[in-house]
């Protein structure tokens, strides 16, 4: 008997690598940017409280977050949609404006969301060329531009290398990409940058018909296991949107959360403050060490040991996941030497940096015996 046929092949991309720890004393993961600091206040009290409403059905209009979302970024809760993530809508935007045969554009070295968004609808994923130090090339993705390119993802600061795109650069490609063209400005880790930047992305769709822009409760805000996002938009894309997005995408007791949590500025800015102290702390130490890092902005450190044989960072992942210490390595991305370093609590990023110090000397000393 002939078996189902997938109409995709079996893929290998994934935004989440297993790795083994088994034995680890403890885990510490620097892997997936969670933010060290917990959630924003109150957050986990509503979660406390929704839980009993559970055999309620939420809110698939997602009401009362998205108007706390408008009230906090003085924006029409009409022009914003919820998602399970900001993934499900970066999804959600590429099965609504493209189809298999169209293209979707991206910087190289951009979130592996993006070409993952192209493969499931069949579209080609195309990379535009960076700029020195993993910049954007606004003139390299508007030269990238064809008659079968459908979106644009931009994704800032990127993941995984942690670069911010000036504004003047977000202003310029949407003001010159043709307005057929979706540009999607996805701004997960906006929270860690200047807030006028992330005014700036949510101008550009109040101007511009065609952008979209996507943001996240995971990172900042400390909600990554409550799944909540949500993007901002002309009304006309927003309705699109709601055409395609899950019913009840967001559940009950995430919305109750973001809810909750986008009402405090305050802590975001404590947040920003104290990763940028810590990831500062932490580039210190692995540029001692003999490693290069990309000029990050987000709430990890993209960073290459110069000078390393073929295959170390890799050797490296699995032997500290060993010693509980789990980091992101990046040959999907065609980055195999880099590694993405999650910014964490002074104490783990010691203990760490004292464990990459001793992997350093062994490469070492195994060098010199080559030699």
């Amino acid at each position: 008997m002939p078996l189902p046929t997938p109409y995709l092949a079996a893929k290998t991309l994934t935004v989440v690598k297993p790795i083994d720890t088994a034995g680890a004393p403890r885990i510490v993961n620097l892997g997936l940017n969670e933010s060290w600091l917990g959630p924003a206040p109150g957050a986990a009290e509503a979660i406390r409280e929704a839980a009993g409403r559970v055999h309620r059905y939420n809110d698939p209009g997602c009401t009362a977050m998205r108007a706390a979302i408008g009230r906090q970024f003085g924006r029409d809760p009409a022009r914003i949609v919820c998602g399970n993530g900001s993934e499900e809508l970066l999804d959600a935007i590429g099965r609504v404006y493209a189809r298999a045969g169209d293209e979707i554009l991206f910087p190289a070295c951009s979130f592996l969301q993006f070409s993952i968004v192209a493969y499931r609808i069949g579209a080609k994923a195309v990379e535009a060329p960076l700029a020195a130090n993993f910049g954007v090339d606004v003139d390299a993705l508007l030269a990238a531009v064809t008659p079968a390119t459908r979106i644009v993802f931009v994704a800032t600061p990127n993941n995984p290398t942690g670069v911010n795109v000036p504004s003047a650069d977000l202003a310029r490609l949407s003001k010159e990409l043709p307005s057929h063209i979706v540009l999607v400005i996805d701004s997960a880790y906006a929270e860690y940058v200047d807030p006028a930047e992330g005014e700036a992305a949510l101008a550009l769709a109040d101007r511009h018909a065609n952008v979209v822009v996507t943001r996240t409760f995971s990172k900042a805000y400390g909600l990554a296991a409550a799944r909540a996002g949500w993007a901002y938009a002309q009304a006309e894309m927003i309705a699109a949107l709601n055409n395609v997005r899950g019913i009840g995408n967001v559940n009950g007791l995430a919305q109750a959360a973001a809810t909750v949590a986008v009402g405090h500025p305050d802590f975001a800015a404590r947040v920003r403050k104290e990763t940028a102290r810590e990831r500062d702390h932490l580039e210190r130490g692995l540029v001692a060490l003999g490693f290069e890092c990309a000029p990050s902005s987000a709430n990890f450190v993209f960073a290459r040991l110069v000078g390393a044989p073929e295959g170390w960072a890799q050797q490296v992942v699995r032997r500290l996941a060993k010693k509980g210490f789990i980091i992101r390595s990046n040959e999907d991305y065609r980055l195999p030497d880099w590694l993405r370093i999650t910014v964490a609590a002074r104490a783990d990023l010691d203990e760490f940096l004292a464990l990459m110090a001793a992997e350093v000397g062994s490469n070492e000393g195994r060098s010199a015996t080559a030699g």
